[in-house]
């Protein structure tokens, strides 16, 4: 599995694999123009040429950066590569100089085993004059805010056991967040 930045050719591939998640409620909608406008904040977990997940790690301000669209295809579940893809997008964050990541979501459990904690909606400001303001459950949001302060660098961080490099691109190990997670091949 390599984790990667995404191309001008996931796109297409990227909004049906969201739009299945946006059919059943889970997520909300991207069009593709947005998708493309958001290349450089979105990574994808490449299975041998098989696009099994994608994370956007969004900015929101200097300090403050967001991971959201963490989807990961429906017959890749279970195999650790949510918690890898936001892993790397946690690194990313780190690399990049922001001292938080936060993300709104309904999946509290599973981003409590990656590092965050619940924090109060209005902490964030910045998110809902940029994206909550616009969004179609403005007032009927399910959604939690977390956050996640980060270490000064992504290798002190504990959750990785090692970053290797193949191909050209960075491939994170990640040894915490879930025991299923080391057993992913690099």
């Amino acid at each position: 599995m390599i984790v990667r930045l995404a191309t001008e050719s996931d796109v297409p591939v990227i909004h049906n694999l969201i739009q299945e998640y946006v059919n059943d409620g889970t997520l909300l909608p991207r069009t593709v123009e947005s998708l493309y406008r958001s290349l450089p904040s979105l990574l994808v977990a490449d299975v041998e040429g098989q696009l099994a997940g994608v994370v956007a790690l969004h900015r929101l301000d200097h300090n403050v950066a967001e991971v959201r669209t963490l989807t990961v295809a429906k017959g890749y579940q279970g195999q650790g590569i949510g918690q890898l893809l936001v892993q790397y997008a946690i690194n990313l964050a780190e690399e990049r100089g922001y001292h938080k990541v936060i993300s709104f979501t309904t999946q509290i459990e599973f981003f409590s085993r990656c590092g965050f904690a619940p924090i109060a909606r209005d902490s964030v400001p910045t998110k809902y004059y940029l994206d909550c303001v616009h969004c179609s459950k403005l007032f009927r949001c399910d959604e939690t805010a977390m956050e996640r302060i980060l270490v000064s660098s992504a290798v002190e961080s504990p959750r990785v056991s090692r970053i290797v490099k193949r191909h050209g691109q960075q491939v994170i190990v990640v040894s915490e967040c879930e025991p299923e997670a080391e057993a992913i091949q690099e």
